[in-house]
């Protein structure tokens, strides 16, 4: 399984919300996984999207948690949710990944408890 598994990510997205994520707070697990899997230095990681058995959203929910809200004591937890739909909208328009299995084999990381908040409405 170790040889034949594979994750792509996809290269959409700006930072601070995509691509990047905390690297030094209680949330910095998601900002290492992040970097990891796009440094491209994992054994896992492939550069053609057509080996891939996992694709990988690089969405931060920390940062949009952290850039997107007003407050701390802002709990519209739809931000999160609309910006993880109209990312996968972008990428289920412009590729045929997402499409060819309902998103089952992509994933996001975070350690952040609001992430069942971006993927509870996903279909």
């Amino acid at each position: 399984m170790e040889k034949s598994f594979k994750i792509w990510a996809y290269k959409e997205g700006e930072l601070p919300i995509f691509h990047g994520g905390p690297m030094k707070n209680i949330y910095s697990s998601e900002g290492q996984i992040i970097d990891e899997i796009e440094s491209k230095k994992s054994r896992f990681y492939t550069q053609n999207p057509d080996e891939a058995l996992v694709f990988f959203l690089p969405v931060s929910v920390v940062f949009i948690r952290h850039y997107l809200y007003r407050t701390h004591a802002d709990y519209d937890r739809h931000i999160i949710q609309d910006v993880v739909t109209d990312y996968i909208g972008v990428l289920s328009n412009k590729y045929p990944y997402w499409n060819r299995s309902s998103g089952a084999d992509h994933f996001f990381v975070s350690c952040h408890d609001w992430v069942c908040n971006a993927s509870f409405y996903l279909d």
